[in-house]
């Protein structure tokens, strides 16, 4: 293809690997047909998360109690070969099982690309992770649990993009990023950034949570945020809130004209993305109309 051709894809991203759990999803072709059968993936929270009858309550009002006991969760998140990532026992016993997720993720994701791990550690490969829940810190952090010299680099957010960047060798840009609800989002908006200012020959954009402990959800009930039936009913007359649910998505990115140049599988591609926010509006949390027209422009 010559290179006159290839000017017509501009800065266009193109997703060339892909790897992600979710409930009732091992991976994406689970995830696919759980979409088109309309499974339903939404439990009662298990008493390994927390004891639901301590937390729960139909009663918005009762202090300390979530109107919500709902979530879409993630099995045997547990369950992780720390020998095959060259982690002690020791060490994987402190780390935040997210950062577990995600280590298992990327590898899928580069596995599904094709793209040798190689070529990813000569090239210059960044790492964006978008993150929101710090349940386990919660937990770990706690009075009476055991802290080790291991704990602190185990929980902290920034860990999260470090721990791939360091595992699998890579020496992009590496950044953990907390932007609420549209972390994943802004996530993959910095990467596209990266490889279209050619800071990044590849990218990996990712995002998970886990749901661990009720803290989020007796403050977010509280506000009126989470549905108290386990229903999301977005954009219906009787939406009433949300659903949390874990889950954990990678996707490795690379310039649109250079993997078409190097014959790469192409799964989607990114024509643009941009970010802003309301400003001063209603509340903290409410969206605007407004902001959300401005940010097409």
């Amino acid at each position: 293809m010559s290179d006159k051709k290839i000017t017509r894809y501009n800065n266009e991203i193109a997703i060339i690997g892909m790897a992600c759990r979710f409930p009732g999803a091992n991976n994406y072709n689970e995830f696919w047909e759980n979409l088109k059968n309309g499974v339903n993936s939404i439990k009662e929270i298990s008493p390994e998360r927390w004891d639901i009858n301590k937390y729960y309550s139909p009663d918005i009002n009762e202090p300390n109690k979530s109107i919500s006991k709902w979530c879409g969760l993630v099995d045997d998140f547990d369950k992780f070969d720390n020998g095959f990532f060259n982690i002690s026992p020791r060490e994987a016993a402190h780390m935040y099982p997210q950062q577990r997720l995600l280590l298992e993720a990327t590898w899928h994701c580069i596995e599904d690309s094709g793209m040798p791990l190689k070529r990813l550690q000569k090239k210059k490969t960044s790492v964006y992770v978008g993150v929101m829940a710090i349940d386990y810190h919660q937990e770990i952090a706690a009075a009476n649990a055991e802290t080790d010299s291991y704990t602190a680099a185990g929980n902290y957010e920034s860990m999260l993009a470090n721990r791939i960047s360091f595992v699998f060798g890579l020496k992009g840009q590496s950044m953990s990023i907390d932007a609420a609800c549209a972390s994943s989002l802004v996530a993959l908006h910095e990467a596209g950034l990266s490889l279209t200012h050619s800071k990044s020959d590849y990218a990996i954009a990712a995002g998970v949570s886990l749901n661990f402990h009720p803290f989020k959800y007796i403050s977010f009930s509280k506000s009126g945020m989470l549905s108290p039936d386990g229903k999301c009913k977005t954009f219906d007359k009787d939406a009433n809130g949300y659903v949390p649910g874990d889950g954990v998505g990678v996707l490795l990115l690379q310039r649109l004209e250079y993997a078409v140049k190097q014959n790469a599988t192409i799964y989607g591609i990114i024509k643009g993305s941009a970010v802003n926010h309301t400003g001063n509006s209603l509340s903290l949390t409410s969206p605007s109309v407004e902001a959300q027209k401005e940010v097409l422009i």
